[in-house]
């Protein structure tokens, strides 16, 4: 009997549950279905009391990956597009019911491939089926215009890469408003087409987008409240020049090698350098605060690459905040054993994202050894691996190779950022990975104004950028660690003795 009175609290409970959300203002319903994707907040027509508050909803996002399996999709046939999501876009657009809308997301693979050249009778179809889609893309992007949306963010790569040439062409009217405040583009061809005035925008998303240096340029002139600007890895650009003091913040991920970009950005503040970095030569960044350097999976241990990479440290030597990735680490070995001069660093923070092997750490001490005025030292730690060192690179190590085993101890040259200045040291991640026990060890013993170091296996680095090729072991990383293995790691590291009597060290799991 007290089952059965139970379940009828339980069930008196979910009720009065409802009839709370069914008493809620529409405008507050409708705000809350604004935050599901639209084929979702479609579904509550069928929930009592909501009926078609659907349709006054202020974002609107479609994502054609939740219509099938990404890999799986076979274009060999000419283009496929599922009606189901073409329909649910077409009604939608037909039954809006709000003046504006703040965000409209739509992510659909698309190109004109079968366009570019029509031979054969099955080309020629194939090519009006995309032109019919292109006309249909249109008409989409007018509306929301129309509805003078703040935020638009369109990616015609879907799950897919599109190729230079058969972009789909972004309609003028996207380039000539006064109400966007945030664009992402990502798979588009922009194409001069006359005068572009943007004067709400302050952030642009371009994503293998296809465009020239005359384009960009038209576009930074033409966006006088621009402050932060992304590209990754767009087609047709040889120069970049930023003058608007409004832009603080500048994202770039070069994804072509034997391409040169040239960058001047005098009023960056934050400037994060992705991908081919050595094919990146920086004219003027003279007034970063804050800079982030990823390269590519294209790294060779080859002088001949590193001395771009060194012009491109020298100019942003004077950035109060580094981060370099693994492979600039790297470089800096290269550099230390083959007697290649290295930049004298005003850094007061570097940021190490470093995949520890035993080659990163000359790397490391020449990073200290030439930034004498480092204040904090912030290292996130994932596991090691030697097959990034492949092919004429397994010789390279060969001809190099070293003992790694007493390295610190052999540091014998004066790191003045140690005497100094080093006041804050933390360490994330793999904390008790080869060669990290060793270095704790140096610092500890070196670092004589030493104030805090701080241990902790919970925080990891987010990946930026898709080169931060460890990503992967980050997520392993909560599981790796056990209470004994943690108990006895701290144990030993407060064991260690320290140059600075006011060091204080911090654990945590």
């Amino acid at each position: 009997m007290s089952s059965v009175f139970s379940s009828k609290r339980q069930t008196s409970h979910e009720e009065e549950q409802m009839d709370r959300i069914s008493t809620l203002p529409e405008s507050v319903i409708s705000h809350i279905l604004s935050f599901l994707p639209t084929k979702d907040a479609v579904k509550t027509i069928l929930v009592p009391g909501f009926g078609n508050l659907w349709t006054c909803a202020h974002n609107l996002s479609f994502d054609h990956c939740s219509y099938h399996v990404c890999g799986e999709v076979d274009y060999d046939n000419g283009p496929e597009y599922n009606e189901r999501f073409l329909n649910l876009i077409r009604h939608v657009l037909l039954l809006h019911q709000t003046s504006t809308i703040q965000k409209f997301h739509l992510k659909f693979e698309f190109s004109l491939f079968w366009s570019l050249d029509e031979e054969g009778d099955d080309d020629f179809l194939y090519a009006s089926k995309e032109k019919r889609m292109a006309d249909e893309i249109t008409t989409w992007i007018y509306f929301v215009m129309r509805r003078k949306v703040k935020f638009l963010d369109l990616d015609l790569l879907g799950c897919g890469i599109n190729e230079a040439g058969c972009s789909y062409n972004l309609p003028n009217v996207v380039l000539n408003n006064d109400y966007l405040i945030k664009l992402n583009l990502a798979g588009f061809a922009i194409r001069s087409h006359g005068q572009i005035n943007l004067k709400s925008l302050g952030t642009i998303l371009l994503k293998r987008v296809f465009l020239n240096d005359k384009i960009m340029g038209e576009i930074l002139n033409g966006c006088p409240l621009l402050e932060e600007l992304s590209l990754e890895k767009c087609y047709g650009l040889g120069k970049l020049n930023i003058t608007n003091p409004n832009t603080k913040n500048l994202i770039v991920i070069h994804g072509f090698r034997e391409s040169w970009l040239e960058i001047s950005c005098p009023n960056i503040k934050s400037l994060k350098i992705a991908g081919s970095i050595d094919y990146v030569y920086l004219k003027n960044a003279s007034s970063v605060i804050d800079t982030s350097v990823y390269f590519s999976h294209s790294f060779k241990c080859a002088c001949k690459d590193c001395r771009e990479v060194r012009l491109l440290f020298k100019k942003l030597s004077r950035s109060r905040i580094f981060t370099p990735c693994t492979w600039c680490i790297l470089v800096l070995t290269i550099w230390k054993f083959t007697n290649f001069p290295c930049p004298f660093f005003y850094w007061r923070s570097l940021v190490l994202n470093v995949s520890l092997t035993k080659w990163h750490l000359p790397g490391i001490s020449s990073l200290l050894r030439n930034s004498p005025y480092l204040e904090t030292l912030t290292m996130y730690i994932c596991p090691g691996c030697y097959d990034i060192f492949k092919g004429d690179d397994q010789l390279w190590i060969q001809a190099y190779d070293f003992d790694d085993v007493n390295y610190w101890n052999s540091q014998e040259a004066n790191f003045t950022c140690l005497t100094h200045h080093l006041k804050t040291i933390m360490i994330y991640g793999y904390i008790t990975e080869p060669y990290v026990i060793e270095l704790v060890e140096f610092l500890l013993k070196r670092a004589t104004v030493l104030e805090k170091m701080v241990f902790s296996t919970s925080k990891t680095l987010q990946p930026e950028h898709p080169y931060y090729f460890f990503a992967a072991a980050v997520d392993r990383q909560k599981h790796h660690f056990t209470s004994e293995k943690l108990l006895a790691i701290s144990q030993r590291l407060l064991s260690i003795p320290r140059a600075s009597t006011r060091a204080v060290i911090h654990f945590s799991c």
